[in-house]
Parts: C-alpha cells; structure tokens; sequence
C-alpha cells in the first residue's frame, strides 16, 4: 500500500488526474446500478440519484477518452458531450433535491459521529477540488473539465455534509433549508455545464500561443513583457513574447501568486483558516476568471498601439 502511495506521489498531475478520473468513472457507475436497484424497492427518487451517476459517468468518462483516444472524436464533440451530461446532472439534482422543498420527505437521521465524518470527508474532497482546479490551468481543457465535474460532486457531498450535520445538530424540520441549499447546487453546476459549453471560446487554455507582426518598422526589443492583470490576491496573466526576425513569438502564461511573497505570520494565519477562506477564494477566483475572459482580445489592443498586428493564435 504504501509502495503505491509514494508512487502515486510521484505521478505528475496529468497522471493523476487520469488515475483519479478512472477511478471515479468505475464508482459512478458502481454507485449509479446500486441506487437503480434500490429504485425497484424505494422508489423513483432513487432512480434520480442513480441517473445523476451515470450523466457524471458519461462526462468523465468523454474527458477520459479525450486525453487516451483524441483522435477518435473531435474536441468539440466530446467538450459538448461534458457540457451537456454535466447540465443534466445539474437539472436532475435540482430537481432531486426540490422535493424538500415542496413534500414531507423525511431525510435520514444521522449520528454526531457519522455527521462529523462525513463533514471532514466533504471538506477534504471540496478542497482538493478546489486545488486541483487551480492545478488544472494550462494542462488544456479535458483536465481542466475532469476537475470541474469533481468540483460539482464534492459540492454534492457539501449539501449531504449539511443533511447530515443538521440532522443531529437541532431539533426540527429543515427540509427547506436543504432543499434550497441542495437546489443551489444544481444551479451552480448546470452553470458550470454551460460554462464549459463555451469555455474553448473564452479559455486562455485555448489560446496561449500569439504571434504578432511589425506593422511599419522593425522590431528592436529582443523580448516583450506585457502583464495583462493586476491582482493582489491571484496569479496575474503575463504575455511573454521573443523577438524572431520581424514577429513576436510569445504566450500568455501564469505567474506566481502573489500570496506566496506575503509575511509568513500571515500565511501561517491563512493556514489556520483555510477551510473556512477557500470558499470565498474560490468564489472570488471564479469572478477573477470571468472578469479576464477577455485577455486575449486586450493584448491584441495593446499590440495593436504598440504597432503590431496579429498573425497567429493558438494552443500548444
């Protein structure tokens, strides 16, 4: 066992997003027959609950075969195929999950230390979730998807996290409470499918590699450095460009995180409080990305006063 561990610590993050990726798609699909089954003898909303696997399944399972077989599909095929199976899963768990909302239904009771477990469990997954996001930029889009339909799940385990501790925690009826919740959550990740719908339009995963052109004069700089962002929280977007006879060959990278040159006492302060600041700073990362989605199109402006002109564009 811990022969694997330490070999697994060793894998480099695209090995073990293809590891975990495959590791999910066989527990999806294990939990997905075992909650149909269940239907037959519970009811539908199992089959719901089993329905949400499989559409989590299929969209892992595209990202998969994305990064082992490319040549199979196209791109837009299988990013498509993520988009939609994950807006499904979204509708399917808001939906599943409204029944709180608008019926008696009873949730399972829980025991504090059953409910403890399952909150730490939930808040490792979520922050892993959130880290591998991070991790996820400039590996290209089907990695970047693999951790986006993780982070829809371990939200999934935040609504089950929030069952289960108010189920022990106080007295009464809280349907409603988990029934809004759980309906957020939905929300957010159809939000995600559509995000990713149009993500390779947007994405600077797609586009990192731009050639520009001197327009008029040669060009005399033997490298150019634009930074496109100014964050003090996140890692500002950076074009590098080198001089290569009359083009600047460059590509938009990522820089370090500003929280890293931050005095230790604070980091040491961050550290304590993480499980409760990852969430806004996840939130806030989410809105920092958005907020940029446009970066391509304001280095080509910059470019374009400097005297340039674009002539390529592209991932590597």
């Amino acid at each position: 066992m811990m022969n694997f561990v330490n070999k697994y610590r060793g894998f480099i993050f695209e090995d073990k997003a293809i590891f975990t990726t495959k590791f999910s798609i066989i527990s999806n699909a294990i939990f997905a027959v075992f909650k149909i089954i269940l239907s037959i003898f519970y009811g539908v909303f199992f089959l719901v609950a089993g329905i949400i696997n499989i559409a989590t399944m299929i969209a892992k399972l595209e990202c998969y075969l994305g990064i082992k077989r490319p040549n199979i599909k196209s791109f837009k095929y299988r990013n498509n195929m993520i988009s939609i199976f994950l807006m499904l899963a979204g509708i399917e768990y808001a939906i599943y999950m409204s029944r709180l909302i608008f019926t008696d239904t009873q949730t399972m009771k829980y025991s504090m230390f059953l409910g403890i477990c399952i909150a730490c469990v939930s808040f490792i997954e979520m922050g892993f979730a959130i880290k591998g996001c991070f991790n996820s930029f400039g590996k290209g889009h089907y990695y970047r998807n693999t951790k986006l339909i993780s982070l829809c799940s371990a939200m999934n385990a935040m609504v089950l996290t929030e069952i289960a501790l108010m189920s022990f925690a106080a007295e009464g009826n809280y349907n409603l409470l988990n029934g809004l919740f759980g309906l957020a959550v939905g929300v957010i990740t159809i939000l995600i499918g559509i995000y990713v719908w149009f993500a390779p339009k947007i994405s600077i995963v797609d586009r990192e590699h731009n050639v520009y052109q001197a327009i008029n004069s040669p060009i005399e700089d033997n490298e150019i450095i634009i930074k496109l962002t100014n964050s003090k929280f996140y890692s500002d977007y950076i074009y590098y460009g080198i001089k290569n006879n009359n083009l600047i060959d460059g590509h938009i990278k990522k820089g370090k995180s500003p929280i890293l040159k931050w005095p230790l006492w604070v980091k040491i302060l961050i550290g304590i409080l993480s499980e409760i600041l990852i969430f806004p700073y996840a939130f806030g990362a989410l809105i920092f990305h958005f907020k940029n989605a446009i970066l391509i199109k304001k280095l080509d402006n910059i470019m374009k006063e400097k005297g340039y002109k674009k002539i390529s564009e592209g991932e590597d």
